[in-house]
Parts: C-alpha cells; sequence; structure tokens
C-alpha cells in the first residue's frame, strides 16, 4: 500500500522535531556536563594551591589542610622528577602517576586526566608544586556522573515525550495543510466520474493551493465553455 502524502508531511514534521529535540538535548547536556566539570577542575587547582611541604624537605610529611566546613578535601600524592611517589601516611591508594615526572621536571604543563582509582572513577589535577616536584590531586567523579545520569534520563524522556507531541501535531498539520489537496483531487474524481463541468473549488486562500485551485476551475471553467461551443456548433450544423 501507498503511503499518502498527508502521512509522509506528518513524518516529515515529526522527525524535523525529533532532530530539534534531540540536538537541544545534546547541546544542554554538553553544557551541564561542561559546567559541573570545570567546578571539580576549578577547586582541585584550589586544592593544589595548599599543598605544604615542609621547610626540611621531607616529602612524606607533606601537608593538605582540610576544607572549611567539611568540603572536599581531595586525595593527593607527590612526585619527584626522578620517579619517587610520596603519600600522606593514611593515603595508601596510588594514583597513576604517567606524565607526572615531566611535569615535575618541567618538561610538561600541568594536566587534567580522568582514571578509575580503586573501581573509583576520579578526576585528577597533575601541576609542579617546586622544581622538581610535582603534585598530583584527585576528586571522585561519583557525585558528577550521578547528577550527569540522572539529566541524561530526564532529557532522554522529555525528548520521547516532545516527538510524540511532534508526531501528533505533524498529525493535525498535515491534516490542515492536505484539506485543500483533498478537495482538489475529490473534484477532478467526480468530474471524471459524471462529466461535469460545472464543479468548482473553494479558493479561501492566496497561497499556492489556492493558486493551483483557482488555475483548476479556470481549466474547468475553459472546458465547460469548449464543450458549451462544441455543442452549439454541432446544433447549428444540424
Amino acid at each position: 500500500r501507498a503511503v499518502t502524502f498527508r502521512t509522509r508531511l506528518a513524518l516529515a514534521s515529526a522527525v524535523a522535531v525529533a532532530a530539534a529535540i534531540a540536538v537541544a538535548s545534546l547541546v544542554s547536556y554538553g553544557l551541564v556536563r561542561a559546567q559541573l566539570r570545570s567546578s571539580i577542575d576549578d577547586a582541585l587547582r584550589a586544592r593544589a594551591r595548599h599543598v605544604q611541604v615542609p621547610a626540611d624537605g621531607s616529602l612524606g610529611d607533606f601537608g593538605l589542610p582540610d576544607p572549611l566546613l567539611g568540603g572536599a578535601g581531595g586525595y593527593a600524592q607527590l612526585v619527584t622528577a626522578s620517579g619517587g611517589v610520596f603519600r600522606r601516611p593514611d593515603a595508601r591508594i596510588p594514583l597513576p602517576s604517567e606524565g607526572a615526572r615531566r611535569v615535575a621536571a618541567g618538561t610538561r604543563d600541568p594536566f587534567f586526566e580522568d582514571a578509575t582509582v580503586a573501581d573509583t572513577h576520579v578526576r585528577i589535577l597533575t601541576v609542579q608544586y617546586a622544581p622538581g616536584i610535582a603534585v598530583q590531586i584527585a576528586r571522585p567523579l561519583d557525585e558528577v556522573d550521578r547528577t550527569l545520569n540522572r539529566l541524561a534520563g530526564y532529557l532522554t524522556a522529555i525528548s520521547a515525550g516532545g516527538i510524540v507531541l511532534g508526531a501528533l501535531l505533524g498529525l493535525l498539520v498535515s491534516r490542515t495543510a492536505v484539506s485543500p489537496v483533498r478537495r482538489l483531487t475529490e473534484t477532478a474524481e467526480h468530474v471524471t466520474a459524471t462529466r461535469d463541468l460545472s464543479q468548482r473549488i473553494e479558493t479561501p486562500g492566496k497561497d499556492e493551493l489556492g493558486r493551483l485551485a483557482d488555475s483548476f476551475n479556470s481549466m474547468l471553467s475553459a472546458l465547460d465553455d469548449s464543450l458549451r461551443s462544441q455543442t452549439q456548433l454541432i446544433a447549428d450544423a444540424s
């Protein structure tokens, strides 16, 4: 069975609405994700500035003051240009330190990276603390990931609802848009079946469909006049 023009128009409208909603959802998700991760990065930079190494150079005794009001403190370690890794006594889990030696030596710029440490998704900042020493500080991304997962669920639900609404609106729009074409088709079929050239189509508008209806009415009038002339000619000849 052939797909009707009305169905194709409704599908085109639904696809257009779905595409617009999908793009808007992706952009919204990307902006929120970037904002949340930017906040984490800013917090890591701030915590890295609070790392304190004792004056005697004992790297294993470096300090990281607790944040105000119990905020996220971060997990830190020091890496030297020679490859030495130093953590506080209460920190037993090593952080990935690839590239940290180069940062300590000053041959690489500070950088952020995502990693999985002890089955936890973390964001790690590696920055030079002093010549020959790099500090790495990490924060879990669990809260950010949960927020983004919830947001993805909400956007998916909104997108699904928008697609359904777009399909319904597409049906309404196609019904309104196709109505003049349907009347034109019915009139043409009636003229073909009855040979009644007196039929006309109402032309409420002056758009493309209105002009098409005017042209069709003019054609019917011309055919009607031609048929009348032929009939009169035959009558006169008789």
